[in-house]
């Protein structure tokens, strides 16, 4: 008689109630109350055309202000930042939504417990990240170096244990890697796979510089390097022959992860530096550290933070579509919307940040050449929904306990973190729970933004509950409400040669008084890149009202 050990049972049982789910035509139909958190925000990009017209009308205001940012996420605030510590006085931020942070937003549930709505979580960043580490260092999150130049972090915002699991055959299992029963040939692919990144993290280049720095400006020049951005990760792991489902599925979510992209889709650049631009390998994990950064809120905890450094009723306005940017002498006049009353106001500014979606410049801004648009129209972009899942305890798991981070093999998601995972003791079950759920639309990008755009609540309900509930069956007994958020353009997909390819230069080159922040602009959506390109804009605008600074970007400079 075959031995069935409990493992291997309670993987049969679980497969077995998941069973009626798999199939389409079994799904379950969930009534669940909530709503869709940002229902307008779709139609706030056909102000640009319907107002741009009314707006070259409008007379602006007759005082000159220093800088005028457009965008108050990451990038834009970041800008903010280093112009405020340089010291500017005259700053204007505006911004499209009715909170700041851009993808690093956060919403709140019951108790006015927070959640992300988006960007979630942060490393310790790279020791060349200059301007990261400065950022991070006058927030309080970095309080200091060692002896050897590590940085040491303020202890509650590492990510406590457990961290992540994954959902596979049947079972739970600690860490994401899919190989933990893996036959002996596929572990050897994966052994392969990981020297190969491991050599393309310790690779510098002949000028000096790391292969895949962060930010990536600083990364080195070599073109056996930057010719990896030509092709597809997809091409380049058959080229190195490696053939796994299990080897795929790893890049493919970390692509899918950090980039809303496949990896038959993501440049091999981009693909490579999700594992090569910290020392995530064990050989090398303690020559420098690469915690987890995270909070309840999310990368909200960040931004909140930059925004404080900002006058709220004199320096920021919220609800405000900026629908033109004309140069004129002595800077730029800014027309913007108010989204609540339709009014449209100008105000005029020596210089201008553009830190807003990159690919809606060449609607606003007037007079751009047109290899510059061409570069930033073409951009492609990838579409999420997030959902927050409000439950009035934890779904239960029979193996294993829930951690930080929670996967599943089989999933069109990427999973769904615990937001109070941070947090201690009663005060995690005292006012309910939220599990913030991340759905990428990476298979076909335009089609998925349509269905994202156009479904109801109730569609997205019955998507992530018939999703979730294979491998949480009590789901629908604990679940109390489910809100989502559409992020139609959520970030930039660094598709071949978007890194390093023709368009990428013109893409952050400044326009007269304007200039172009965002990760857009560097072309990988992530934190350190947002930080960058808002400190290089402010940076340029400084250069512009020639005032004295001292530059953060060091790195740019090191040859």
């Amino acid at each position: 008689m075959t031995d069935l050990t409990r493992r291997s049972f309670l993987r049969l049982l679980l497969a077995g109630s998941a069973l009626p789910f798999n199939c389409a035509s079994r799904e379950r139909v969930f009534r669940v109350s909530g709503r869709i958190a940002n229902p307008s925000s779709p139609a706030h990009g056909h102000l640009l055309r319907s107002a741009a017209t009314r707006a070259a009308s409008v007379a602006p205001a007759s005082a000159w202000l220093d800088v005028v940012v457009v965008g108050g996420g990451v990038s834009g605030l970041s800008a903010c930042w280093k112009l405020k510590r340089s010291g500017v006085q005259q700053i204007q931020l505006l911004e499209l939504e009715g909170q700041l942070g851009g993808t690093s937003a956060a919403g709140s549930g019951a108790g006015n417990r927070r959640f992300p709505w988006g960007a979630h979580y942060i490393n310790i960043p790279p020791r060349e990240a200059d301007c990261v580490h400065e950022v991070l260092g006058d927030l309080g999150v970095i309080t200091g170096y060692d002896a050897a130049g590590r940085p040491q972090v303020n202890l509650d915002y590492l990510l406590k244990w457990p961290r992540e699991r994954l959902f596979m055959e049947g079972d739970w299992q600690e860490g994401l890697s899919p190989f933990s029963e893996a036959s002996t040939d596929e572990q050897e692919v994966l052994q392969q796979f990981e020297d190969d990144m491991l050599r393309w993290t310790l690779y510098e280049g002949r000028d000096g510089r790391r292969a895949f720095a962060m930010p990536l400006a600083y990364s080195s020049n070599d073109s056996a390097v930057r010719e990896l951005d030509g092709i597809t990760m997809l091409a380049y792991l058959r080229s190195r022959g490696w053939e796994s489902a299990k080897l795929d599925w790893l890049v493919n979510y970390a692509c899918r992860d950090d980039y809303g992209t496949q990896l038959q889709q993501v440049s091999a650049w981009a693909g490579i530096h999700y594992f090569a631009c910290r020392f995530y390998d064990h050989r090398v994990s303690d020559d420098y550290p690469t915690d987890t950064l995270t909070w309840e809120e999310g990368n909200s905890f960040l931004t909140d933070r930059l925004a404080d450094r900002l006058d709220a009723e004199k320096e920021i306005r919220l609800g405000k579509a900026v629908v033109a940017i004309r140069p004129v002498d002595g800077g730029a006049e800014v027309a913007y919307v108010d989204l609540a009353s339709g009014e449209i106001s100008a105000v005029r500014a020596r210089t201008v940040v553009y830190a807003g979606k990159l690919h809606t410049a060449p609607l606003v801004v007037a007079g751009l050449p047109e290899a510059q648009r061409q570069a930033m129209s073409s951009l492609s972009y990838s579409s999420w929904l997030v959902a927050a899942i409000l439950v009035s305890r934890l779904p239960e798991t029979a193996t294993s306990a829930p951690a930080w981070e929670n996967v599943l093999y089989d999933s069109p998601s990427v999973g769904y973190v615990v937001a109070d995972h941070q947090m201690r003791g009663s005060a995690k079950s005292s006012e309910g729970r939220a599990l913030v759920y991340y759905l990428p639309f990476s298979q076909d990008p335009d089609r998925g933004r349509e269905e994202l755009l156009t479904r109801s609540h109730g569609h997205w309900v019955n998507r992530i509950m018939n999703d979730l509930i294979q491998v949480h069956p009590d789901l629908d007994r604990v679940v109390e409400r489910i809100d989502v958020y559409r992020w139609g353009h959520a970030m930039v997909s660094p598709t071949p040669g978007c890194v390093w390819g023709e368009q990428s230069q013109l893409r952050r080159q400044p326009f007269g008084p304007v200039a172009f922040a965002t990760c857009d602009a560097t072309g990988l959506p992530l934190f350190e890149e947002a930080v960058f390109a808002g400190i290089q804009a402010a940076e340029t605008c400084l250069d512009l009202l020639d005032l004295p600074y001292t530059t953060s970007l060091r790195g740019l400079s090191r040859g």
